[in-house]
C-alpha cells in the first residue's frame, strides 16, 4: 500500500517501481446531490489526481508503457432517437455537468502521452454488481413494490456487468491497446424495460406509473441529468478488438447479481 494525497499533491513515488501499466479510476461519486461544493469535488478529485499521476510519471525514471483512465458514456450527446454512439462520434458533446467533467478527465489525461505511455480511455456505461452502485439503488425501489420508470421511460440505458468492466479493462492491459474504448455491454435497453427487468429478476412486479420528469429533478436537482439522460452507446470497437462479454444480455446480467 502507498501513499497518496491528492489535496496536497504528494505521492510516494516508489509506487510505480516494477509497474508497467497503471489503471486510474479515481474520482468522487457522481451519485449525490451537486451542490457547488459537491461539483468541485467531483471535478477535481478526477483533474488533480490524473495531473498528480502525470507529475509521477514525468519526474521520475519508470517502466510504465501504459495508462488506462476512466470516463463515462455522459460525455454523449443526449438523445433517444439517436443510433448507438461510437468512440469517433463526438463532438458534439452532451451539454450538462457531467459531460464537462468528462471532456475535462479526457482531456487532462491526453498529457499522459506527453510521458512516452500509451494512452487508453474507458467510458464506462451504468455498471451493474451485486452491492452498491446503480443496481442497488435501481432495485431498493422494486424491493418495496414502488418500481417504476423514469421520466417517459424511453431512455436508452448503456448498462455493463461489473465483471465485464474489469474484463474490458484487463483486455485493454492485456493486449496494449490504445485509445478510447467505450464500456458497455452490447444490447443496451431502455429506462422502463429494464426497471421491469429488474422486477422480473427479483420477483416484484413494477406497476407504478413512471415518476415524471420534473418530480425526479426536485428529488434530485441537477443530478437527475444521470437518470434523466440518453445514451445510445455501442460496444462494437471492443468486441472487435477481441473481448467476448461474459453477460451480454441484460437477464443474465441480473440473474447473477440479484438474490
Amino acid at each position: 500500500m502507498f501513499l497518496w494525497d491528492v489535496k496536497n499533491m504528494t505521492i510516494d513515488s516508489s509506487c510505480i517501481t516494477g509497474v508497467d501499466t497503471i489503471i486510474h479510476l479515481a474520482g468522487e461519486s457522481v451519485f449525490q446531490r451537486w451542490t457547488e461544493e459537491a461539483k468541485e469535488s467531483i471535478m477535481s478529485s478526477r483533474i488533480d489526481s490524473t495531473q498528480l499521476l502525470i507529475n509521477l510519471l514525468k519526474d521520475n525514471n519508470h517502466q510504465v508503457q501504459q495508462v488506462i483512465t476512466a470516463s463515462a458514456i455522459g460525455i454523449y450527446p443526449d438523445d433517444p432517437e439517436a443510433e448507438a454512439f461510437k468512440e469517433n462520434d463526438i463532438p458534439p458533446y452532451a451539454n450538462n455537468y457531467l459531460a464537462e467533467v468528462c471532456i475535462a478527465w479526457e482531456s487532462i489525461a491526453q498529457q499522459f502521452r506527453e510521458t512516452g505511455v500509451q494512452l487508453s480511455i474507458v467510458r464506462i456505461g451504468i455498471v451493474l454488481a451485486a452491492q452498491g452502485g446503480a443496481l442497488e439503488q435501481m432495485a431498493q425501489p422494486v424491493k418495496y413494490y414502488a418500481g417504476a420508470g423514469f421520466g417517459n421511460g424511453k431512455m436508452w440505458q448503456s448498462w455493463i456487468a461489473v465483471d465485464d468492466l474489469v474484463g474490458i479493462f484487463y483486455h485493454i492491459a492485456q493486449n496494449r491497446l490504445e485509445g478510447v474504448y467505450n464500456g458497455v455491454a452490447p444490447h443496451p435497453v431502455r429506462n422502463r424495460p429494464m426497471m421491469e427487468a429488474i422486477g422480473k429478476a427479483m420477483g416484484k412486479p413494477v406497476f407504478l406509473p413512471n415518476v415524471p420528469k420534473f418530480v425526479m429533478k426536485m428529488m434530485l436537482g441537477e443530478m437527475a441529468a444521470v437518470v434523466l439522460s440518453s445514451q445510445h452507446v455501442s460496444s462494437e470497437r471492443i468486441e472487435e478488438a477481441g473481448y467476448q462479454f461474459q453477460y451480454p444480455q441484460l437477464d443474465q446480467a441480473l440473474a447473477q447479481y440479484i438474490d
